[in-house]
């Protein structure tokens, strides 16, 4: 029998394959399925990044601050006030120099004034700025007091003349080193009353206005006040007119009106007492 034979290609063998290839091949396939899956989501950090940038520079120009006149204005008048108040407090606790008024600080013999005024007789009389303080320096015992005794105690009483009115000074010591003052303007005219006879006055003014036709009334420390406020300190001038019972007489039974005159081209400033002369001695 004859049999058909095929006639087939002998097979090549496989080739072994090597272990390094293997490997290699594994890598590359690994570092091409995690690039796969790392890129998206790297696009996705970027969009999110970029929305993060946008939202930012968003939050940022409404966070900004706008610049706002009114309220740039008020900040400059609180500024101001509250400058110019602490500049009026610290003004306030600085003491006048005392050092110009005469016989204040020098232990000179004082001038009995009261024997004086009665030997005048009702005559005109004058006394120099220097006599009237070594006399008060002398005769006056000052006390402190009210609440301002916890914190200060009078030191002296002084008086400084000026043309057509006097200044009269109170002298108080917060500390060994530290004084304050508060000062009063006095002004003296005669009134004439309904029956004839007439009156002292005294009124809480003296010098230029304070402020256009706000007549001025003294000062604390270096601060003018008005007059309205310094009345508020009659009492205190009232007691220590009382501390002078004789001096005050005289004045009343003779009409005496005090006349202020500061002292020029070297003269001392003086006081001089004129009497009413409708009033016979």
């Amino acid at each position: 029998m004859l049999e058909n034979k095929r006639r087939t290609k002998p097979r090549k063998p496989k080739k072994k394959a090597s272990p390094w290839g293997e490997l290699m091949e594994s890598a590359q396939g690994a570092r091409e399925s995690a690039g796969a899956n790392l890129a998206p989501e790297a696009m996705g950090e970027d969009e999110d990044r970029s929305t993060r940038r946008d939202g930012d520079e968003e939050d940022w120009e409404e966070a900004r601050p706008r610049f706002n006149l009114w309220s740039f204005l008020a900040a400059l008048l609180f500024f101001a006030l509250t400058g110019g108040l602490l500049t009026l407090v610290v003004q306030m606790w600085r003491p006048q120099d005392l050092s110009d008024i005469a016989g204040y600080e020098d232990k000179g013999t004082p001038r009995d004034l009261t024997v004086a005024l009665k030997n005048a007789g009702g005559m005109e009389i004058s006394f120099t700025e220097g006599e009237i303080n070594r006399y008060l320096q002398d005769t006056c015992r000052m006390r402190q007091g009210g609440i301002f005794s916890l914190l200060a105690h009078a030191q002296g009483i002084a008086v400084r003349i000026h043309d057509n009115y006097v200044e009269l000074v109170i002298d108080r010591l917060i500390s060994s080193q530290m004084h304050q003052t508060t000062s009063v303007l006095l002004s003296f005219r005669r009134k004439q009353l309904e029956d004839g006879r007439s009156t002292l006055q005294v009124e809480f003014r003296g010098g230029g206005p304070l402020l256009g036709s706000l007549p001025r009334g003294g000062s604390i420390g270096r601060v003018a006040l008005p007059q309205r406020q310094m009345e508020l300190l009659r009492p205190a001038i009232k007691t220590l007119a009382d501390c002078y019972p004789e001096f005050i007489q005289l004045i009343e039974q003779y009409g005496y009106c005090p006349e202020f005159v500061s002292g020029h081209y070297g003269e001392e400033s003086r006081m001089r007492l004129v009497p009413d002369p409708s009033i016979g001695s």
